[in-house]
């Protein structure tokens, strides 16, 4: 049987390129500080997160993405 990766332990979005470099595509973020310690919320927190990894599938930086995701920018700016 296939079995998915996790990956667990003070993740957040600033992680994700490095965590989908190593792991692929197909594998589980579980990154709860990472979202619900968003200072806009949970809600943002998530959209922050899918964010992220809209980004490095795209072979964007986070950082050019987060010009046009408030979301990611407030993620970058708070797990610097």
């Amino acid at each position: 049987n296939d079995v998915l990766p996790v990956a667990s332990g003070g993740l957040y979005p600033g992680l994700v390129p490095a965590l989908m470099k190593f792991f692929g595509n197909d594998f589980v973020i579980q990154a709860g500080g990472g979202i619900h310690g968003h200072t806009e919320g949970s809600v943002s927190g998530a959209k922050a997160m899918r964010q992220a990894v809209d980004a490095t599938m795209q072979e964007i930086s986070l950082k050019e993405y987060a010009e046009t995701h408030k979301e990611l920018r407030t993620a970058i700016e708070l797990w610097k």
